[in-house]
C-alpha cells in the first residue's frame, strides 16, 4: 500500500487538508473507527486485507473537507468498504469503554434482543492499583473459571483499558439467596485469589445482582464513582459493595470548589482538633461498626470499658460525642477533609 501513503502525503501538501493512514487488523478496525470518529474524523476509504490481513484506513477530518475536494479522492482511492461487523460483544465493550473514558453513548441497538438473560447476574469491578503492572486482564480467565465453578462462556468480562476489567456472573453460581454479604464474601476470596496467585494488587467493587444488559451502563457508574471515592479517601479498603461508603462516595462527587469550601468551613469551626493515631483508629471502626460500641471493642481487641473510656476522653478533648449520631457525622467529614 505504498501508493496509498504516497497519495495521502501529496494531498496533504497540495491542499493543506487533514487527512491519515492508519493501519489495523480486521477486529480492531472498527473500534479504530468509533475513536477517530470521537475526535472528529471519519473514514474516506477502507481497503481490503493485505498479505498480513491488515486494513488500511484513509482519514479526513470531517469539518475540514468541502464536497468537492472529496469528490477528488475518488480519483485517488477506491470507495470504502463496509465496516467489519463488530460482535454484540464488542458493541458494548465499546459501549462500557466510553463511560469509563467520561464519553458515555446510547447503548448497542437491540442488545436485549441479542444478549438475553435467563437470570440475574452479579457484577464485579476490578481495578489495577498499579499503573505500571504489566498484568493482562484476560490471563485472568482460567483463574475465573476454576474460582466460580464454571464453563469460561458462562462467565463473562471486559476488559476496558488498562485499569479496569468488569465481570458478570450469573447468580446461580454464587447461591442463593445472593445477599449484600455473601456479594462482600465471593468479592473478599476473589480479591486474595488474585492477590496471592497473580500477585497483583487490586481494588474490587461489587453490586447487586441486575436484571438487564441496559442497567450495565448505569451499574459501571456507581462502581466507578465508589472505587474513586476509596481511591481518594479510603485508599487501604481494598473490597466493597456499591451501597457502602456513602459519605466518602458523596464527598468525592463534591465538585473541587465546592469540596474546598465545605473543607474550610468544617476545619473552621474546630481549628483546635487535634487526633492522634489511636484516637482516628478507634474512631474509624466505631464508624466501620455503625457506631456499636461492643462490636467496635471486639475489632479493637479492647475491653468494652477501655473502649467508653477512650470515648469520654475524646468527647472531653473535641467536644463532640462520637457515640452520637450528629457529632459522628461531623466527626467523620472532620477526618475525611483533613486527611485529603
Amino acid at each position: 500500500m505504498d501508493r496509498w501513503i504516497n497519495h495521502v502525503e501529496r494531498i496533504r501538501q497540495e491542499t493543506g487538508l487533514p487527512i491519515a493512514c492508519l493501519q489495523a487488523s480486521r477486529s480492531e478496525a472498527d473500534l479504530v473507527l468509533r475513536e477517530q470518529e470521537r475526535h472528529g474524523w471519519e473514514a474516506a476509504t477502507v481497503s481490503g486485507e493485505d498479505e498480513d490481513g491488515r486494513l488500511w484506513l484513509i482519514l479526513i477530518e470531517s469539518s475540514s473537507w468541502p464536497q468537492p475536494a472529496r469528490a477528488m479522492l475518488k480519483l485517488f482511492f477506491s470507495p470504502p468498504q463496509a465496516r467489519p461487523e463488530a460482535s454484540m460483544a464488542d458493541q458494548v465493550a465499546a459501549w462500557l469503554q466510553g463511560i469509563v473514558e467520561g464519553a458515555p453513548a446510547a447503548p448497542p441497538q437491540r442488545m436485549e434482543q441479542h444478549w438475553s438473560w435467563r437470570e440475574k447476574r452479579a457484577v464485579f469491578l476490578m481495578e489495577r492499583c498499579r499503573s505500571a503492572s504489566l498484568f493482562e486482564w484476560q490471563s485472568l480467565e482460567s483463574l475465573l473459571s476454576d474460582f466460580f465453578q464454571a464453563k469460561r462462556s458462562s462467565l463473562l468480562g471486559f476488559a476496558l483499558g488498562h485499569s479496569y476489567y468488569f465481570l458478570l456472573v450469573p447468580i446461580s453460581m454464587l447461591g442463593n439467596p445472593c445477599a449484600s454479604e455473601d456479594l462482600l464474601e465471593w468479592a473478599s476470596g476473589l480479591h486474595e485469589l488474585i492477590s496471592t496467585e497473580w500477585m497483583e494488587h487490586v481494588r474490587l467493587t461489587v453490586s447487586p445482582p441486575i436484571e438487564t444488559p441496559l442497567s450495565l451502563g448505569k451499574t459501571l457508574e456507581q462502581l466507578l464513582s465508589l472505587s474513586r471515592a476509596l481511591r481518594q479517601f479510603r485508599p487501604r479498603a481494598m473490597v466493597a459493595g456499591s451501597w457502602s461508603y456513602p459519605l466518602e462516595q458523596w464527598a468525592a462527587s463534591l465538585p473541587p470548589e465546592l469540596a474546598g469550601q465545605v473543607a474550610r468551613s468544617i476545619q473552621s469551626s474546630h481549628t483546635a482538633l487535634q487526633l492522634g493515631t489511636e484516637q482516628i483508629e478507634t474512631l474509624e471502626t466505631l464508624f466501620a461498626c455503625q457506631l456499636n460500641v461492643s462490636d467496635t471493642a471486639r475489632q479493637l481487641y479492647l475491653h468494652r470499658n477501655t473502649l467508653l473510656y477512650r470515648l469520654d476522653k475524646l468527647a472531653e478533648q473535641t467536644g463532640l460525642d462520637p457515640r452520637q449520631f450528629s457529632h459522628a457525622v461531623l466527626l467523620q467529614l472532620l477526618l475525611l477533609f483533613r486527611q485529603n
